[in-house]
Order: C-alpha cells, then structure tokens, then sequence
C-alpha cells in the first residue's frame, strides 16, 4: 500500500513539475504578488486605522491650570483631573479600553511659572509632557489636537513653555503592539486567498481534469487500489499547497517592513511564534487541499470544478476578512470551527494574546477533519457513478 501511494505521489509531482514555467507560477508568483497587493490595499488600511471622528478625544491631565482648561473647553479636547501619572501599562490599558486617549502632565503652579519666565533668559522653559499610544488611532488624534491646542496657547504667551521638549519617550506604544496592529490586519486573509486560490486550480486539474480528459479510468483500472490513488493524490496536492503557502508566508513578512516604511519590526516575533505560526499554517493547508480535493472529485470537468468551488472561495474570503477587525475569540469552542479556528489562532499569535491551548485545538481539529476529509474522498473513489461520469 505505502509503495503504491508513494508511486501516484511521484506521479503527480513529476506531472506538476514537467511544465516549469507553470510550476513556478503556481509556486513562486503568490509571493510575488504580494508586493503588488499593498498598493491596491493602502486606501482600504488608511481608512481601517483611521480615528472615529464621531467621537471626543479625553486627556487625562495631572496638574492642569486654570487657562489650559478655559481654552480646552471651547475645543474639542475634554480634559480630566488625574491625581497623579499612573505606569505606562496601566495608561496603555485604559487608552486601549477607550476611557481615555492621552495623558498630560503639567508642571506645579504652570501658570504662575509662565507667567514668571523669560524666554530671553536661555533657562528652560516649563515642560508640558504628553503621553500617548501611536498604535491607537484614537490616541495618536488626541495627541496631535492637544499639541495643536497648546501650540496655539504657547504662540499667544510668546513661547513661555515647551510641549514634549524633554529626552522622555512619550509614545508608550511597544514595537509589538505596532507589528501586532499591522501583521493582524493583513496576514491571515492574504494567506487564506492565495492558498486556496492557488490550490484550487491544481487540484481541480489533477481529479476534475482527469474525468475529463478519461485518463482517470485508465489509472482506476489498474491494479492499484483507488484508496491509494486517492491518498497519493491529496499528497501530491498537499506538498505543493505548502510550498505555496511557504512562498506566501516568506513574501508577506519579507514585504512588510519595507511596506510599511519601517513601523512593523517583525524581529518582535521569536521562534516559538514563528512555530506556532507554521504549524497553524501546516494544519490549514491540509485542511484547505482537503476541501478542494474532495469538490472537485464531485465535478466532470475543470470548468464544473471551479464553478462548485467558486462558494467555498467566497466562504474563505469572507472568513478572512472577519479577521481583519477585532481581537482573537476567547472561547475554546470558536477554535474547533474549520478555516475560522485559524484565522483566530493566526490573530492570536501575532498579537501576542494567544492561549497555547486554543492553538492546540486549532491544528488538532484542523489534522482531524482532514483525516475525515481523505476517508471520505478514498470511499468517493470506490463510487462508479462518480469516478466515471463525464
């Protein structure tokens, strides 16, 4: 049996890879493609990152005097007494839960401080610090309003004070929480497309276009079993799926920083994300080429092929772009849901919120529907009614 469905392996293969040009582009031009992609991407990006204009920025203000919140009121800004700068985490918390946007620290008695400086003394000048996470758009606009409403104030008193002149480091944001924004918007539904896409047209040729072109019944009556022939199919398919999904993968990250002009560093991922990443990636190919597989064996032609798998490329498409917003599901149950479980353990992983048990759950139900999936397609090729109409 092992010989057998190593020889329809082989078979295959060679078959796939005798046409080099074709082989390289079903291989290597997803990756390449990428590269393409961003700039069709770039309007639908900025406005996913944008601010909502609807709602009123809130600072957080340590200190405020009397004038700045005279002038605040009669914006857009609202600012809140706080009784002291509380740690950059617990600000990066309740900026992310949307209590507030940004937090200002002003000196002690800023006003009569202000009022007393010459900016011809060369001494400093009283700072005003402005804390902020760039990685939330909400933020990054409460920001840039306050600096514009106190830019406008210093202007009026003569330049007597600074905003942000001091050597802290102001943007709490971390560089994972800015890879983490950007990688979970694209990578997941990129990766599904070009997979299934590229999959598709392979598998569909290798069982579809043998029916059609009657080669399949020749293979059939041989003395091979067809539960080999079926198992040595999906392998074919399965090991060129991951040489597309590698090619993906490697086009994606490789793109990404020079994409994003250096905001996404992807050295924040170790190699245990980058495993995990990959075995999530294994697990919904297999799954992917399963699928695939087992429509087009119902289909007589590659044309009636690509029309039933025509649904289930929008399924998978529609898919990823759920993963596009929101963070990754909680509940264990959501990571046993095929195609849907990888999505949510890629969003996971790339965001740094995964649980390793979820990631788990993911790729064994994902190895365990493919296992269905080939069973099913052996005894679909036990079936005359359907290995032989054309």
């Amino acid at each position: 049996m092992k010989g057998n469905v190593i020889t329809i392996t082989r078979k295959e293969l060679a078959r796939f890879f005798s046409n080099k040009t074709s082989a390289f582009v079903s291989i290597a031009l997803p990756g390449l493609l990428i590269f393409f992609m961003w700039t069709f991407m770039g309007d639908a990006m900025g406005s996913m990152f944008a601010p909502d204009m609807g709602k009123t920025p809130v600072v957080a203000t340590v200190n405020a005097p009397a004038s700045v919140k005279a002038i605040a009121s009669d914006s857009v800004v609202k600012v809140e007494d706080e009784a002291s700068l509380p740690s950059e985490d617990e600000m990066r918390e309740r900026i992310d839960r949307g209590d507030v946007q940004a937090y200002a620290v002003f000196p002690e008695d800023f006003d009569e401080a202000v009022a007393a400086y010459d900016p011809a003394s060369g001494a400093a000048a009283p700072q005003v610090e402005i804390y902020f996470n760039s990685a939330n758009p909400d933020s990054s606009q409460a920001f840039a309003m306050l600096s514009s409403l106190l830019d406008s104030y210093e202007s009026s008193l003569s330049n007597r004070f600074d905003v942000n002149a001091g050597a802290g480091e102001y943007d709490i944001a971390e560089e994972r929480d800015i890879a983490g924004t950007f990688v979970v918007s694209i990578v997941p539904l990129l990766l599904l497309i070009l997979v299934f896409t590229s999959v598709m047209s392979i598998a569909a040729e290798s069982v579809a276009g043998e029916k059609e072109r009657g080669t399949m019944a020749t293979l059939l009556a041989t003395p091979i079993k067809r539960r080999d022939i079926a198992l040595g199919k999906v392998l074919a398919i399965t090991v060129i799926g991951l040489l597309i999904a590698l090619s993906s993968m490697l086009g994606i990250f490789a793109g990404l920083p020079s994409i994003m002009q250096g905001a996404v560093d992807m050295n924040v991922y170790g190699p245990t994300d980058y495993l995990l990443i990959a075995l999530v990636i294994f697990s919904t190919t297999l799954l992917m080429v399963m699928l695939i597989t087992v429509v087009s064996t119902l289909a007589k032609s590659v044309k009636e092929a690509t029309m039933f798998l025509t649904p289930l490329m929008i399924v998978v498409m529609i898919v990823g772009i759920l993963g596009m917003f929101g963070e990754a599901e909680e509940g264990i149950a959501f990571y046993a849901i095929p195609l849907y479980n990888s999505v949510q353990s890629m969003i996971g992983i790339f965001s740094f919120d995964f649980q390793p048990a979820n990631v788990a759950v993911c790729v064994a139900s994902n190895i365990a529907y493919t296992a269905v999936g080939v069973a099913l397609l052996q005894r679909m090729f036990d079936s005359e009614r359907l290995m032989f109409s054309r």
